[in-house]
């Protein structure tokens, strides 16, 4: 007994499963937009610095040299040392929000980085913390031999 449906005329052509990909797709796009926008400027400036904090760190070991993280209110550059004293690159980032750095080990030279990466893998002993308007307080801090701690506040 026929039920009034063809074979061929049962489920979904190709072409009403790729429109339904494609519709799935620009809303699951849209969606990761969104919610990439909801990190607070502290923790994206925390997770910036920690990288660069770490590249040079390994830099440093790598090429047997000093090298150096020059941290100010309004961003972070880098800086390394040659036979002529320290070299001042551009600057590497702008802070999103505000960063206030405290040394918390022996203050460093006039001219010299804030963070310093030796060789030997110690670094200058800081801390710092990063605020914005919106968000927790992040801080990042080392004592100058252990791996860079950042959390949220």
């Amino acid at each position: 007994m026929d039920a009034g449906v063809r074979s061929c005329d049962a489920g979904f052509s190709l072409l009403e499963l790729m429109v339904s990909v494609a519709v799935l797709a620009v809303l699951a796009v849209g969606a990761g937009l969104a919610t990439g926008s909801a990190v607070s400027p502290a923790a994206r400036d925390a997770e910036r610095f920690r990288r660069a904090y770490d590249q040079n760190w390994s830099l440093a070991i790598l090429g047997r040299e000093l090298r150096g993280l020059t941290v100010t209110p309004d961003g972070l550059m880098l800086a390394r040392k040659d036979e002529d004293g320290w070299d001042g690159g551009a600057l590497l980032y702008d802070w999103r929000g505000q960063a206030h750095f405290t040394a918390t080990g022996p203050l460093p030279d006039f001219g010299t980085p804030e963070i310093t990466f030796a060789p030997d893998g110690s670094s200058t002993a800081f801390s710092l913390v990063f605020s914005s308007s919106r968000g927790p307080v992040w801080r990042c801090a080392s004592d100058g031999w252990s791996k860079l701690t950042c959390a949220a506040q």
